[in-house]
């Protein structure tokens, strides 16, 4: 019979062992009180990436009151954790009927679309009853059934493959069996550009990282079948433990390439926490937990802390008490938490800073500085972007030690798989233009991503679009709250949307896999702009298009599109090429090489340079 207390809490030893929680939390409008609530968002909640054998909670949880009902989180002591509980009045509900239909932003229970005020212990699953959870329990069972009917090797191998105790990288019999010579064609026909002492050699498939089974089973789930360029350089440097320096076209599969050394470096570190990942935005912080999540489902003790601003505080303290293994934060956030000393970083043993470029272009660069300085100094540190100017260099050089520098792809270009489409579009003809581009059968490949330069230029256009072509269309930007921001951004991937209108907010990281088609409505203020906006599509190898309206309101980008560009093999149009601005342009920067050159002391010109040196001595 089915016992109707097994809702997530975590039971007092005394207890049955049959444990339930009560997951909403709020903060209290005096202090950091987490208070019962039903308004945290879902990532604000108490999960895990895995649970102990017998499915329980296996970490600190609200504790349930002796008479079974369902106790809440009175408060968070920075130091001590969660402190005081009284039990709740109201006892779980039992049946879907009596639960009340869920608000906008709210959790929904997976069987019957009710509000999910609970978590299931054993899936981390939104439920809104005893009856949903039991329901949504036997279909789990099922499923599990039909698996290992559908697949018995791969159950019997998760049996028998126990975690070792320590984990140590080592080149594959198969690598070291290849010769010099082969590896290095190798790197030249994939475009893998290493600097660095020592550097070990490139994997070719992920299977000889020697990781766990449960980590190649997530692998495989997750489409990861082969290592691109970035991903066979960059895993086997960081799992031996170096100092990473990594630029590479966007959509290569960066993200991929620094959570697998932070999944095994984290996965047998006894202290918590022992990675952290920095990220410039919250839409990307939340990507990378996602996928960290589906890299660490069903290993032990995996767990994440989401830090980033947009969501209350207080659940976000609740979770660092949890014993996470890995932090994925935005700079501001995390010193805020910082200083109020509820999280300690001395554990730390790996740091990944995503985005590097944008972070520094973004004001951030002392904020991750004043971060890494409550770091220890042995620890690994990872740098990763698109593009590496030289403020990224000097970063560099403050922070890596004996780095190795992976660099795949030509720096700075846009994605060999994006074809690129640039077309002169004056002002008051772009609307038109692009609902030309949008009722083009050739083109049209939705959802498509629409960049523009201002928050009130998407929210108009949008709508504009809406109207004037019938298509699903919406908004994104800075100034639409977190949820409305990730609500969209689902009803992106999912295909809920044929066109988004966008900011800059979506140009960083994300990976919009669904994305054909970009139109960059207004040309970005700069070329490194340029090169992530379009680089949403083209993602993991995959062809995409983006097009470019352009006119002489970027007149100061003329010869840098053309450099760029034009050797991809793009057309560029005639106003672009025969403009006096790109006609000056070029000639100021060649007068600059010239100088430049002039400067240097080689051996044919260090006789002209002393005697002018001397002459210029005896004038004076």
């Amino acid at each position: 019979m089915f016992v109707p207390r097994s809702l997530k809490i975590k039971k007092n030893a005394d207890d049955d062992g049959k444990s339930c929680v009560a997951k909403r939390i709020k903060p209290d409008a005096g202090d950091l009180q987490l208070d019962k609530s039903r308004d945290v968002p879902i990532d604000a909640l108490v999960t895990e990436a895995a649970t102990t054998p017998d499915g329980h909670c296996s970490e600190s949880c609200p504790l349930p009151s002796p008479g079974g009902q369902l106790a809440e989180v009175h408060s968070v002591d920075p130091e001590q954790g969660v402190k005081d509980s009284h039990p709740s009045e109201e006892p779980v509900k039992s049946f879907s009927k009596t639960q009340r239909w869920p608000e906008p932003g709210e959790p929904v229970c997976v069987v019957c679309g009710r509000y999910g005020e609970y978590i299931c212990d054993k899936t981390d699953e939104d439920v809104c009853s005893l009856e949903c959870k039991a329901k949504h329990l036997l279909q789990v069972k099922e499923n599990e059934e039909k698996s290992k009917l559908s697949n018995p090797q791969k159950a019997d191998c998760e049996r028998e493959s126990p975690l070792n105790a320590s984990y140590v990288y080592k080149e594959h019999p198969f690598i070291l069996n290849l010769q010099e010579d082969q590896i290095e064609n190798l790197k030249q026909q994939l475009g893998i550009l290493v600097q660095g002492q020592e550097v070990t050699r490139p994997i070719i498939d992920f299977e000889h990282c020697g990781f766990p089974e449960v980590l190649n089973h997530n692998l495989k789930k997750s489409g990861y079948e082969v290592p691109t360029p970035i991903q066979m350089q960059m895993i086997p440097v960081g799992l031996l433990g170096r100092d990473v320096l990594a630029s590479a076209d966007t959509g290569s599969g960066k993200t991929a390439a620094f959570l697998l050394p932070v999944i095994m470096r984290a996965l047998f570190e006894r202290k918590t926490p022992s990675a952290l990942i920095l990220t410039p935005t919250r839409e990307l912080a939340i990507q990378i937990e996602r996928q960290a999540k589906e890299l660490m489902s069903g290993l032990p003790r995996m767990k994440t802390v989401l830090l980033v601003g947009g969501l209350p505080l207080p659940p976000q303290l609740y979770r660092l008490q949890q014993h996470v293994k890995v932090i994925i934060a935005t700079p501001g956030r995390l010193l805020d938490i910082m200083k109020q000393s509820s999280v300690e970083l001395c554990g730390i043993k790996i740091v990944v800073v995503d985005e590097a470029d944008t972070m520094l272009k973004m004001g951030f660069q002392q904020q991750v500085l004043d971060i890494l300085e409550n770091i220890p100094n042995d620890c690994q540190t990872i740098l990763v972007s698109a593009t590496i100017p030289t403020s990224m260099e000097q970063l560099a050089s403050q922070l890596l030690h004996n780095p190795v520098r992976v660099i795949t792809g030509e720096k700075n270009l846009p994605c060999a798989n994006v074809r690129q489409i640039i077309l002169w579009v004056e002002d008051p003809a772009k609307k038109k233009k692009l609902f030309e581009i949008l009722n083009d059968k050739k083109l049209f490949k939705p959802p498509v991503l629409v960049f523009v330069d201002c928050r009130l230029g998407a929210d108009l256009l949008s709508e504009a679009v809406q109207k004037i072509t019938g298509l699903k269309s919406i908004s994104i930007h800075s100034e639409k709250s977190q949820m409305e921001r990730k609500n969209i951004l689902k009803g992106l991937l999912e295909g809920d949307f044929e066109v988004v209108v966008s900011t800059g907010v979506l140009g960083r990281g994300l990976d919009l896999i669904s994305v054909r088609l970009v139109v960059n409505f207004d040309m970005p203020s700069s070329m490194d702009e340029y090169v992530h906006q379009i680089g949403r599509v083209g993602r993991l190898g995959q062809n995409g298009t983006a097009i470019t309206f352009i006119n002489n309101n970027s007149k100061r980008l003329f010869w840098d599109i053309a450099k760029r560009v034009k050797p991809t093999g793009s057309i560029l149009p005639p106003q672009l090429l025969n403009s006096p601005y790109l006609h000056d342009q070029k000639r100021k920067e060649q007068q600059r090489d010239k100088q430049t050159q002039s400067d240097l002391v080689t051996g044919a010109n260090l006789m002209d340079i002393i005697r002018k040196h001397d002459k210029s001595n005896s004038q004076k």
